[in-house]
């Protein structure tokens, strides 16, 4: 009898890389909400001297971001971003408190546009968050920011998803939502989806979220993602992150 040759273990094989989970079907989203930021915008940056307000914020933009190009993919949504970042997000001057944003200042009338009426969904429009979400869908999607680690309830349908695990988030998304009365959120802006393997680099980096000054912010993490789509996706971004 001859001896059985002993089976050659087999490698592990690699764990399944997450995919990109796309956010959006177009890059447009008409909404309510999203027209109701659409009016202060227009109210606090549409003449002469309104663009001579926005000018020094979008120049901010540009300097923790980068500047934008018509070929950059997603030039539309970001060109929204920046302008809503400009208007909702951001001291509106220097010396101005934080939270008093061109928002609340055509809110009050302080802007020279006195055509401008204020109503509710203008007034929650002004008070609309920002943040890099992991979307867990079902009825209803919840979303928890990853910055922040706000969770919030989601109004709107989104998606399409692509499968994940029930304890898994389906996507990471980029998503600015405006608050109603009863508690939920409405998606103002079409999602801006990031790679889900960010999520590792994110939950390494946590205990910097409690520094005097906290990294990464959004805009540190808006600046990585336009670096690694400009690279086609070869270099991760999480290394995109760290890269000053």
């Amino acid at each position: 009898m001859v001896p059985r040759p002993r089976a050659e273990r087999q490698p592990d094989p690699d764990p399944p890389r997450r995919a990109p989970v796309l956010a959006r079907v177009t890059t447009e989203r008409v909404s309510a909400a999203g027209e109701a930021i659409d009016v202060l915008a227009a109210a606090a940056f549409s003449t002469a001297r309104g663009r001579a307000r926005v000018a020094p914020l979008l120049d901010r933009f540009d300097r923790e971001v980068g500047v934008l190009g018509p070929d950059d993919p997603d030039f539309e949504l970001l060109q929204v971003t920046r302008m809503d970042w400009a208007l909702c997000d951001v001291p509106a001057t220097p010396d101005a408190a934080p939270g008093d944003t061109w928002a609340w200042r055509t809110l009050r009338g302080e802007v020279a546009d006195h055509s401008f009426v204020p109503s509710p969904l203008r007034t929650a429009a002004a008070r609309s968050i920002v943040g890099l979400f992991e979307i867990y869908p079902g009825e209803p999607t919840w979303a928890r920011d990853r910055i922040s680690g706000v969770v919030v309830r989601l109004l709107d349908a989104v998606g399409p998803f692509a499968p994940a695990e029930p304890d898994q988030p389906a996507g990471l998304w980029e998503l600015r939502l405006v608050p109603d009365q009863a508690g939920g959120f409405y998606v103002a802006r079409a999602p801006i989806d990031y790679p889900i393997e960010l999520l590792d680099a994110l939950e390494h980096e946590f205990p910097r979220r409690f520094e005097p000054t906290p990294w990464p912010g959004l805009q540190d993490l808006r600046r990585a993602r336009l670096r690694y789509l400009r690279a086609g996706g070869r270099t991760p971004i999480s290394r995109m992150l760290r890269w000053r």
